[in-house]
């Protein structure tokens, strides 16, 4: 059975047949093998400043694991690194961080197969890079869209969707789900992981379940015993390409050399982005975007979302002073 899951390869075709049918594929020479390599310098370095100014977040840990903010304590919040037990580290926002990163914000490869998921006018959710060392743990499986209303009956009482969290979601919906094939979700985003040195089972690389974008709902401890995730592995640019819906998580490395991938997650441009780019990038990094990615960083008025004023506007202009108190 295991030799039907998906493999890497450089056939379009073969990749988005293999995203349609297990809800991932794995992607040859995603990026173009200069770009891949720049980036993984870059990374490098950003990582161990980071590290050294005490700037870095760590998890993957028994003790700390993603996801699990205590959103009521504000110093707990500052403890995502290896004095608190953190090992991997994640280095985020990286559109500020080196020129290697908007180079990867290009239509290279992975972008027309993302869009069979996510559609015509994605936007970036995040951009960031985890990277795996040994000694952490395997991430518990997850859907990257936790924060998506699951479809209900009808006549069902529901879940708000501002009450929603990584561990609330219609756990009743969940539960009966598990005989009923009529009520999906549809998938709203779409992880490009790009294996920067590779990945393999030794060395951490990303555990899938294929096929479970299917199901129907997410992945519980207590009534999924029997699912056995398997590693996503693949050479150095090589990108594993999700489908929203797929249950997944960091692997475990048991190597010495630490495995790193940068994770770019695309949504709907109606959809909060988790980074936001509208605020938080540097004025010098804005002025060197072209509209592509402008459009993929949410500055591209969609639909009037997003719109600072007129909901005609094409794009944001965040030098343009806002229309205030105005008298005759």
């Amino acid at each position: 059975m295991t030799k039907n899951y998906p493999k890497p390869t450089n056939d379009r075709d073969k990749a988005k047949n293999d995203l349609k049918n297990w809800g991932y594929c794995l992607l040859l020479d995603a990026i173009p093998k200069e770009i891949n390599e720049n980036a993984r310098i870059r990374i490098i370095e950003q990582a161990e400043a980071e590290k050294q100014l005490n700037l870095a977040f760590e998890d993957g840990s028994k003790t700390r694991k993603w996801g699990e903010f205590k959103e009521n304590n504000l110093k707990d919040k500052k403890k995502f690194n290896s004095k608190a037990g953190g090992i991997n580290q994640r280095v985020w926002m990286l559109p500020n961080k080196g020129e290697e990163f908007l180079k990867i914000l290009d239509n290279h490869n992975y972008f027309e197969i993302m869009k069979l998921i996510v559609g015509d006018f994605p936007i970036i959710s995040s951009y960031g890079a985890n990277i795996a060392k040994k000694g952490g743990v395997p991430m518990d499986l997850h859907t990257d869209q936790w924060w998506a209303p699951d479809p209900i009956d009808r006549k069902k009482d529901f879940l708000p969707p501002a009450s929603i969290t990584r561990k609330k979601f219609n756990y009743e919906i969940n539960k009966n789900i598990l005989n009923n094939d009529d009520l999906i979700a549809r998938p709203a985003v779409s992880n490009v992981l790009i294996m920067l040195n590779g990945m393999s089972h030794e060395n951490g690389g990303t555990m899938v379940v294929p096929g479970s974008h299917l199901f129907g709902r997410h992945p519980e401890k207590e009534i999924d015993t029997d699912i056995k995730p398997i590693a996503a592995e693949g050479p150095p640019g090589c990108a594993i390409i999700t489908d929203g819906r797929l249950w997944h998580g960091t692997g475990a490395n048991k190597t010495k050399i630490p495995r790193i991938a940068i994770i770019i997650t695309f949504c709907g441009p109606q959809y909060r982005p988790q980074e936001n780019y509208t605020f938080g990038l540097k004025k010098e990094v804005l002025k060197k975007l072209n509209n592509f990615q402008k459009e993929l960083l949410g500055f591209k008025v969609w639909n009037g979302y997003g719109r600072t004023g007129d909901p005609t506007q094409d794009f944001i202009d965040t030098d343009e002073i806002p229309i205030g108190i105005l008298r005759n």
